[in-house]
């Protein structure tokens, strides 16, 4: 049946089977695990397997399926609830080209040849549909990755409609395509909306969107699929390889949160695609190049972060919905581009505690090391999902979101959720950042002690606030002037990150008990950090400032499951 895009909008907007379509207002309060279906998860008796026979063991440079689907990953959403994560973001859906390429498999879900059909690799229509059902009674959501932007073929098959449809084509027309031509330069708009993504070897016909025809069949097809299978978001596959026009209408006839991919670092274009309201949001590309130089070892420089964090906040129109990753299946795995795990928790609270919506891609939990495709993605389940020191970090800078988030804290009658982060204070190291009731300190300095100190001036609370370190549950006291001072000398914990609120707020969030709280027993505080700052300044290789060293003491007795 044909729905104008207007009314397809409205029927996707109305409340779908019970439950409502989610806005970007309500998506900025979730954080997103994302994972590649055949990856995450093997054939169980719960889950038989869908491919057979399936390999041995699962080799990354093989190539093809190893047995994921839909319904086992219901078998593991213990797993990521475990993590406080509160939705999945899956790969296509869609049916793709099953057979052998110069490039392998399918087994990634990108290469679709028809969106309006299932996957039968993944599973059934009732398959996701118990996916769904599973994640929302859970109160987590659903987000479907969505390719629409190219149809791969093994030759360059344009002019043969019967050909395509041979192979099983929703597209078979010749005017349902561009002109056949490749990308060779990015930065030439024209090329990157209307070539091919793919090469001789594979190539990806670029579907025409132009086309009145080719829109009314996809728009139908994205109302009808949110409706069917309850899809709370669309994370939205080579949005720049689209005219932006084209996503205003498709979103719309979704009516569900849109986030788009505008991979690489070019501020200007990916700004135009929220800017223009092409889409609600996009993954925040710009924002991970300031992370990677900000974090990454060897030439880490945090200037590089704080200048691209302020381009960021001036360029967008809402940073609270962007997406922020450090890790996907199109880039290097963190642990593969520095390998220091005290580096990967600091960019972790970056990631958690500033505006926008945290994505974890899978695996990054379990210290997966790959570099690109097809190396980053991994089988999951060789891990045996161990809860490991990073699940744990995870795990907490989930809970403290959450729980900030669901106990609407202010500052200066500002939610956490509104604010923008503002920089306090910083050095070619290290940077503290207020965002509304928060301040956290990060750093690049690494695991090792150095003897040094971050002074941290006008954090915004009045001298002798008691707050918190909600990392470790360990109690500071503001200085004179508003200063906190922290150390990375003390027994090799270096350059640990902090996370603080007033210990007012602290006691309302239910994260630290009252015995935890109480660590650093109040008349041992230094309620004059401020003389801690200044003595810093003159000589940064003096002793640590009191609290500091209490509260990195305390740590040492404390284990990171005592906290979750």
């Amino acid at each position: 049946m044909y729905f104008a895009p207007a009314a397809a909008a409205l029927l996707a907007s109305t409340a779908i089977h019970g439950v409502s379509a989610k806005s970007a207002e309500e998506w900025r309060t979730r954080s997103i695990y994302q994972l590649i279906t055949d990856r995450f998860a093997p054939p169980s008796d719960s889950a038989p397997a869908l491919t057979n026979p399936l390999p041995s063991e699962c080799n990354v440079w093989d190539q093809t399926w190893c047995g994921g689907t839909w319904l086992s990953i219901i078998d593991k959403l213990d797993y990521i609830q475990g993590m406080g994560l509160d939705a999945i973001w899956i790969s296509p859906v869609s049916q793709n080209i099953d057979y052998h390429t110069p490039y392998n498999f399918a087994y990634h879900g990108y290469w679709v040849n028809d969106p309006t059909k299932l996957n039968p690799r993944f599973g059934s229509s009732d398959d996701l549909k118990k996916l769904s059902d599973e994640l929302h009674k859970r109160n987590m959501w659903l987000m479907v990755d969505i390719v629409v932007q190219n149809v791969p073929a093994l030759e360059n098959i344009i002019d043969s409609p019967e050909k395509l449809a041979e192979d099983g084509s929703l597209w078979t027309s010749r005017d349902d395509f561009h002109d056949f031509c490749i990308i060779k330069d990015y930065s030439n708009l024209t090329q990157v909306e209307n070539c091919s993504l793919g090469d001789e070897k594979l190539v990806l016909l670029d579907v025409n969107t132009e086309n009145p025809n080719v829109q009314s069949k996809l728009n139908d097809w994205i109302a009808n699929l949110v409706k069917e299978y309850n899809i709370d978001g669309l994370r939205i596959d080579a949005a720049k390889h689209v005219p932006g026009e084209f996503w205003t209408s498709f979103c719309g006839a979704a009516g569900v949160f849109c986030i788009g991919e505008v991979f690489g670092d070019d501020m200007e274009m990916a700004v135009k695609y929220q800017k223009n309201k092409y889409l609600d949001s996009i993954l925040g590309f710009p924002l991970y190049y300031g992370i990677q130089k900000g974090f990454g070892a060897p030439y880490a420089n945090m200037t590089e972060f704080t200048s691209r964090l302020k381009a960021v906040q001036e360029g967008f129109v809402d940073t609270t919905v962007l997406g922020n990753f450090l890790e996907s299946h199109d880039v290097p795995r963190w642990r593969n581009q520095t390998v220091d795990p005290r580096l990967g928790y600091n960019a972790q609270v970056a990631q958690f505690l500033l505006e926008g919506i945290p994505v974890v891609y899978y695996g990054s939990e379990q210290d997966f090391a790959g570099n690109m495709d097809p190396t980053n993605r991994e089988a999951l389940w060789p891990s045996n999902y161990e809860n490991t020191t990073t699940y744990q970090q995870i795990t907490r800078l989930n809970k403290i979101r959450s729980a900030i988030i669901e106990n609407n804290l202010e500052y200066n009658g500002e939610s956490f959720l509104n604010a923008k982060s503002q920089i306090v204070d910083s050095t070619d190291y290290d940077v503290a950042i207020r965002r509304g009731p928060v301040l956290f300190s990060i750093t690049n300095r690494g695991s090792p002690e150095n003897g040094t100190y971050f002074p941290i001036h006008n954090t915004g609370w009045d001298s002798v606030t008691p707050v918190i370190d909600l990392l470790t549950c360990t109690e500071f006291t503001v200085g004179s002037g508003g200063s906190l001072s922290v150390s990375y000398s003390t027994q090799g914990y270096g350059g640990l990150p902090y996370v603080w609120v007033t210990t007012k707020d602290a006691k309302n969030l239910g994260l630290c008990t009252d015995k935890q709280m109480g660590i650093v027993s109040k008349d041992k505080v230094n309620n004059d950090a401020s003389d801690k700052v200044k003595e810093a300044e003159k000589n940064a290789g003096s002793k640590m400032s009191v609290s500091v060293a209490m509260a990195i003491t305390a740590l040492l007795g404390t284990t990171a499951a005592a906290l979750l």
